[in-house]
C-alpha cells in the first residue's frame, strides 16, 4: 500500500506534541510577523482591486463603536460581530486604533497564519512528514492570491481560513465518519459559510461526495449525509437565535439562502467568463510581476507559466491519489479538495471567475497536490528534492511580492492626491463624474465619505453637505443591468444635465480620452461593448470639455459643458 496518503503505513515515528506545538507556533506566529511586515511595506490596504475593503470597514465601524445597535448583514452574518470584537481589541493594543480599514490587513494577516497551521495538520497528517507539511504551509503562503488577500482589507480571509480548516477535518475525519465526526465537520464547515454566505456552495457538495465515497454501505450513506445537512441546518438555527431582536436579525431559513449577487449585473454565464476562469486560476499561483514592465512581451508568459505549473503538479498528484484509491482517505481527500475545485469553477462562472476573492478557496486543490509532489520529489531524491522545491516556494513567494511592488505606497499617494483635488476644485461647487470603479472614487469616499451616486437630491451650488458629489458613468448599468441602452444614455444625460443647471462644475475624471478598449478593461464583466460605446458617445455628442488639470495619481481632471447648440 502507497505511502502517499497513509500516515500510518509509513515507519516514520509519530510527532512529539511538542515538535508539532513549536512547528504551529512557528507557523502563526512567524507568518503572521512576516505578513504584517509586507503590510507596513506595501501601504496600501486596499490593493488595488475594487475598494470592497474600503466600503467594509464603513460598514464594521458601528461594530467596532456600538455593536449593541449595529445592523447584522444575512451574507455575511458572523464576520461583522467577529472583526468588531477583534477592532475593538486592537484599539485597546493601539494598534491603528480608531482605523478599521487598516485593522482588517493585521486581522487577514493573522487568519491567514492560523490557516497555515490548518494546512501543517492536514499534510501531517496524511504524509506523516513533518518536512512535507512545513513545505506544503510554505507553498500556501507563497501562493499570490493568499499572500496577497492576507495583506490588505478584503472581507474573505478569516472566512476562508475556517472554511480551510473544515475541508482539512472533513478530509481526514470523514473518511472513516462517526456521528461526532459528521457534526463537527458540519459545525466548523456553517461557522465558515455563516462569515462569508457563498462559500457554502463549492464545498458542501465536496463534503457530501467525500460522505458518499468513504462509506461502503448505502444505507449508512444517506443517514451520513442527512446527519451532515441536519448539523448544517442546527448551527444556523442556533446562531439565528443567538441574535434573535438584533437590529435586521433573520431566521435560520434566510442564512441559508440570502440570495447575495444571484441577479446582480456580475451573475450569469458568458463565453466570456471562460477566459477570466483562466486568468482568475492563473494569477491565485502568480502574480503580474515583470508582465507590468513596458517592453516585455507580457501576461501571456505568465499565463502558460502557471498553467503548465499547475497541470504538472496535477499530472504527479492524481495518479498518487488513483494508486491509493482503495483506502478511505484518499478518496475523502481527492472529493472534498477536487469537487470543491470542479463545483468552484462552474460556481464562479455564474459570478467573478477572475476576482481573488472567488478563486482562493476553489483553488485549495494546489496546496494538497503540491504536498504529493514534495512526497514524490523525497521517495525519489530524498532530502535534496524536498530543498529544490522549497526553494522554488521561496522563489515564488519573493516573485509574488515584487509584483505587488508597482502598487505599494497607493494609500499614502491617493490621500495626496485627494487632497489636491480638493484644492483644484472645491468640494462644496463640484461634482465628479467618474467610472464607478476607478480609485478616485474609492478615496473620495474614504476622505470625503460615502454618497451614493446621482444628483437628484442635491441643491443649487455652493452645498456642503454632502462633500463628496459625482455620477457614477456606469452607476446604473450596476443597479439596472436590464435597463436598454437608450434608457442608461438618457439618464446618465438627465444627471449631468441636472449638475450643470443647478451651477455645479461638473469635472470628469480620466473619462474623457478613454477609448472603447480602455473602457471595456475598466468595466470588466458589468457591461458589452454597444452599451460602453452608447454612454462613450453620449459624453463626446452632446458635451465638450476642457482640460482644467492632470493630477499625478487621478489622472487627466476635465471640465465638462454643454455642446452649443443643444
Amino acid at each position: 500500500m502507497t505511502s502517499l496518503v497513509l500516515a500510518d503505513s509509513s515507519p516514520r515515528q509519530p510527532p512529539s506534541p511538542a515538535a508539532t506545538l513549536a512547528d504551529l507556533a512557528l507557523l502563526v506566529l512567524g507568518g503572521s510577523a512576516l505578513l504584517i511586515g509586507l503590510i507596513v511595506w506595501f501601504d496600501n490596504a486596499q490593493g488595488g482591486l475594487t475598494g470592497n475593503g474600503v466600503f467594509k470597514s464603513l460598514e464594521l465601524r458601528p461594530w467596532v463603536t456600538d455593536p449593541a445597535t449595529a445592523p447584522l448583514y444575512p451574507s455575511n452574518y458572523l464576520w461583522y460581530p467577529l472583526y468588531g470584537a477583534l477592532c475593538r481589541l486592537l484599539d485597546l493594543m493601539g494598534v491603528f486604533a480608531g482605523d478599521p480599514r487598516r485593522q482588517m490587513t493585521i486581522l487577514n494577516a493573522v487568519s491567514c497564519s492560523l490557516c497555515l497551521a490548518a494546512v501543517y495538520l492536514l499534510v501531517r497528517t496524511v504524509t506523516g512528514d513533518r518536512r512535507v507539511a512545513l513545505l506544503a504551509a510554505l507553498f500556501h503562503l507563497a501562493s499570490s492570491f493568499v499572500m496577497f488577500l492576507a495583506i490588505i482589507n478584503e472581507d474573505i480571509m478569516a472566512s476562508y481560513a475556517v472554511l480551510f480548516a473544515a475541508l482539512a477535518l472533513g478530509s481526514v475525519w470523514l473518511a472513516r465518519p462517526t456521528a461526532l465526526r459528521v457534526i463537527a465537520v458540519s459545525v466548523l464547515f456553517s461557522l465558515a459559510w455563516l462569515m462569508e454566505w457563498r462559500l457554502m456552495f463549492p464545498s458542501l457538495p465536496a463534503l457530501l461526495a467525500a460522505l458518499w465515497l468513504c462509506e461502503p454501505r448505502p444505507a449508512r450513506r444517506l443517514g451520513w449525509i442527512a446527519l451532515f445537512l441536519a448539523a448544517l441546518v442546527a448551527t444556523a438555527a442556533v446562531v439565528a437565535w443567538a441574535w434573535q431582536g438584533h437590529d435586521k436579525s433573520v431566521g435560520a431559513f434566510e442564512l441559508i439562502w440570502t440570495g447575495k449577487a444571484v441577479r446582480s449585473v456580475w451573475a450569469g454565464f458568458t463565453w466570456a467568463k471562460v477566459g477570466y476562469l483562466w486568468d482568475g486560476m492563473v494569477a491565485y499561483l502568480l502574480g503580474a510581476g515583470v508582465a507590468a514592465i513596458p517592453g516585455l512581451p507580457g501576461w501571456d508568459i505568465w499565463r502558460y507559466t502557471a498553467t503548465v505549473w499547475m497541470v504538472a503538479v496535477a499530472v504527479v498528484a492524481v495518479p498518487m491519489l488513483w494508486r491509493a484509491r482503495q483506502d478511505p482517505r484518499a478518496r475523502a481527500l481527492a472529493a472534498v479538495f477536487g469537487v470543491t475545485f470542479v463545483a468552484g469553477c462552474v460556481f464562479n462562472l455564474y459570478s467573478q471567475p477572475q476576482d481573488p476573492q472567488m478563486q482562493i478557496n476553489v483553488m485549495g486543490w494546489l496546496t494538497v497536490a503540491w504536498a504529493l509532489v514534495l512526497v514524490a520529489a523525497r521517495d525519489r531524491w530524498g532530502g535534496r528534492g524536498l530543498a529544490a522545491l522549497g526553494g522554488l516556494s521561496v522563489a515564488l513567494f519573493a516573485y509574488n511580492v515584487w509584483s505587488l511592488a508597482p502598487l505599494r505606497g497607493l494609500d499614502s499617494a491617493w490621500q495626496h492626491a485627494i487632497e489636491r483635488l480638493e484644492r483644484e476644485a472645491a468640494p462644496d461647487r463640484t461634482v465628479w463624474l467618474m467610472h464607478d470603479f476607478d480609485w478616485a472614487m474609492v478615496y473620495g469616499s474614504l476622505h470625503w465619505g460615502t454618497n451614493e451616486p446621482g444628483t437628484a437630491a442635491l441643491g443649487p451650488a455652493p452645498q456642503k453637505q454632502p462633500r463628496f458629489k459625482w455620477i457614477g458613468f456606469t452607476g446604473q448599468v450596476l443597479r439596472h443591468p436590464d435597463w436598454s441602452d437608450e434608457r442608461l444614455v438618457a439618464d446618465l444625460r438627465t444627471e449631468i444635465d441636472h449638475a450643470l443647471d443647478l451651477g455645479y462644475a461638473v469635472m470628469v475624471v480620466r473619462l474623457w480620452d478613454m477609448d472603447l478598449p480602455q473602457l471595456e478593461v475598466a468595466t470588466g464583466m458589468v457591461a458589452n461593448s454597444a452599451r460602453l460605446e452608447a454612454l462613450r458617445r453620449l459624453l463626446h455628442d452632446d458635451y465638450v470639455a476642457t482640460q482644467a488639470f492632470v493630477d499625478p495619481v487621478a489622472g487627466a481632471i476635465d471640465r465638462l459643458r454643454k455642446r452649443p447648440g443643444r
